[in-house]
């Protein structure tokens, strides 16, 4: 099984509901809930936690249950499976990922991408960079959290191209891209749910 949960951060904006959910969490998340310094970041960790309890208390699985989380702007996803799995999303229009910061974009580049992925990614028409920067960047950072890495992976160590068939990549919303590592590349049973009232 394959599930992915999303959900949009309006869900818990609402202070009595925010509120609500938050005493619903057990006490690790709602602490990590509470460490965060800004409301939006409040928001994006409650909402992380809604939708792997929801998952986990709607879905079956016959084994060990692997899951990943991701947010990005206004956007929350989390993925459940019966197999290794990591998720990211991004949002296009981030300070990072922005066209205006063309200079920035390729120093990314040089430090994350294979040698064939920055060539591919220096040679392709200026107004596709920030996409297919995001395809391999969101690649990169599924498949790292699906091995337990996370950020503390040298990503130029990728080769997202080699092992293409192990990921699922799509625009989930406009300006939202996301990719989905799976250990074994089956996405015959991917199921995406958006979660729009609580």
């Amino acid at each position: 099984m394959l599930k992915v949960y999303y959900g949009h951060i309006q869900l818990v904006q609402d202070q009595q509901v925010f509120d609500k959910w938050l005493k619903k969490m057990d006490s690790n998340r709602r602490d990590k809930v509470l460490r965060c310094k800004n409301e939006v970041d409040k928001q994006r960790s409650l909402l992380a936690g809604i939708l792997l309890q929801y998952g986990l208390e709607n879905d079956r699985f016959a084994k060990q249950v692997f899951y990943s989380i991701s947010h990005s702007g206004n956007y929350v996803m989390c993925v459940l499976s019966d197999r290794r799995v990591g998720i990211d999303i991004e949002n296009k229009f981030r300070s990072v990922f922005s066209e205006a910061k063309e200079e920035q974009l390729s120093k990314i580049a040089k430090k994350c991408l294979t040698m064939g992925e920055e060539i591919r990614f220096e040679t392709c028409d200026e107004n596709k960079k920030v996409d297919l920067m995001l395809h391999y960047w969101t690649r990169k950072e599924s498949y790292s959290k699906a091995i337990g890495k996370g950020l503390g992976i040298d990503f130029s160590t990728i080769d997202t191209e080699k092992k293409d068939a192990l990921y699922w990549s799509d625009w989930l919303e406009e300006g939202y891209y996301c990719s989905l590592y799976v250990e074994n590349g089956v996405f015959s049973d991917l199921k995406l749910q958006e979660i729009v009232t609580l």
